[in-house]
């Protein structure tokens, strides 16, 4: 028998019982490497799936709480807006009788106090367009101080608030006015009366420009 042919038996002497062991052949290491890839290309273990987390809801509001429903009063919201109606018309007219008024006053000074001998023609028409401008003016006043105001009212400086300003300082003008125009009046033949009729004329020309200003502000 050839040699190659020949199966090798040997004792290990290191094996329990001294059974033979049979030595490695070619083909047995052939196999072992043939194996070896096999386990290579085992797709890996798989890994437990982390749990995803619970995306976050979208139902937030971006914006704070809406705030309660206001309740409104239709029928003061009606007489406030008739009220200022009217007001407005007798702004309109007592501006035009303070325009008047003014120019008389001017007449009625130039024709007493600047110009000669006093005529006095301009006397009775500068009376009655005082008056009728101070009672007007009080009609006026009144008609806002009473008209209801059932809304709440806006923060802050506006034309409102102009008009206002404008209207404490007309009031403040008549006040003097009246007072000026009947101690003038009074203190006929006495040296002060043209400089009390000067500063009667000041003030007029004063509280006509105050009227301007708040009619102003609410009509342009």
């Amino acid at each position: 028998m050839p040699p190659a042919a020949r199966a090798c038996t040997f004792v290990d002497r290191d094996s329990p019982q001294g059974q033979p062991s049979r030595a490695q052949s070619p083909q047995d290491g052939l196999t072992h490497t043939q194996n070896e890839p096999a386990q290579e290309n085992q797709p890996p273990p798989e890994r437990p799936v982390p749990e995803v987390e619970q995306a976050t809801p979208l139902d937030f509001e971006l914006l704070s709480e809406s705030k309660p429903t206001l309740l409104v009063d239709e029928a003061a919201v009606r007489r406030r807006r008739l009220l200022l109606s009217v007001h407005q018309g007798l702004g309109l007219g007592m501006f035009a009788l303070s325009l008047g008024n003014t120019i008389l006053g001017q007449l009625n000074y130039s024709d007493r106090f600047a110009s000669g001998p006093s005529t006095g023609r301009y006397q009775l028409a500068h009376r009655i367009t005082a008056y009728g401008t101070l009672v007007t003016f009080a009609r006026t006043g009144l008609l806002a101080l009473f008209a209801p105001t059932p809304l709440p009212k806006a923060a802050g400086f506006d034309r409102v608030s102009l008009h206002k300003v404008a209207m404490g300082a007309v009031t403040l003008g008549m006040a003097a006015e009246a007072v000026l125009g009947i101690w003038t009046a009074s203190r006929e033949g006495y040296l002060n009366q043209p400089e009390l009729a000067a500063a009667h004329l000041a003030i007029g020309y004063f509280t006509f420009a105050a009227i301007s200003l708040g009619v102003g502000t609410i009509v342009f």
